[in-house]
């Protein structure tokens, strides 16, 4: 794959990223989760230490997860003013 077939592909996948974040079901899972996960954290008590742990990991996945989306993107981002560049 030569350099323009990947700015291409990067380009690709930012958009694809892009449009999974504007995906109003996925904003809904993710606010839920998160709210959800934070409720569960807050709601426990502190003799509850494995729980606690286990919405705390749970939590930080799925920040994880959003924050490798919106890495996609950024390079989308870079991979286009990349390609305006060579054009």
């Amino acid at each position: 794959m030569d350099n323009m077939e990947k700015i291409e592909k990067e380009i690709a996948r930012g958009k694809q990223a892009q449009a999974l974040l504007d995906n109003e079901i996925l904003k809904e899972a993710f606010d839920y989760l998160e709210k959800e996960y934070h409720t569960a954290w807050e709601n426990s008590s502190i003799e509850q230490q494995k729980p606690r742990e286990t919405v705390f990991m749970m939590l930080k996945t799925l920040k994880t997860v959003k924050q490798h989306i919106e890495n996609v993107i950024a390079t989308g981002k870079i991979a286009n003013d990349q390609l305006t560049k060579i054009n």
